[in-house]
């Protein structure tokens, strides 16, 4: 009963029925056109945008463990040539 109205309200009044802002804006070049265009871009820009910003910080981590592994095996002796204690056992 309360749906038959509610459903004719877009032929009824066509100005309210339209809910898209850039076809409401009109004209290529006005401001308001404009900005809804770069509000798009940039949402779906952001999701790229957070995802190679955490690959990126797991790329330098990585980087940086192989660095410093690399110093660290750098230090270590190729050939010990005399016994420890630690070496012989208890």
């Amino acid at each position: 009963m309360c749906a038959a109205p509610i459903g004719l309200a877009p032929v009824l009044f066509p100005a309210v029925a339209q809910a898209c802002a850039v076809c409401i804006g009109g004209a290529a070049g006005d401001r308001l056109t404009d900005a809804f265009n770069w509000s798009v871009l940039f949402l779906m820009a952001m999701p790229y945008t957070m995802l190679l910003s955490v690959a990126g910080f797991f790329f330098y981590s990585y980087r940086r463990a192989a660095r410093k592994a690399g110093a660290e095996a750098a230090k270590t002796p190729v050939l010990n040539l005399a016994w420890t204690h630690k070496e012989s056992g208890p």
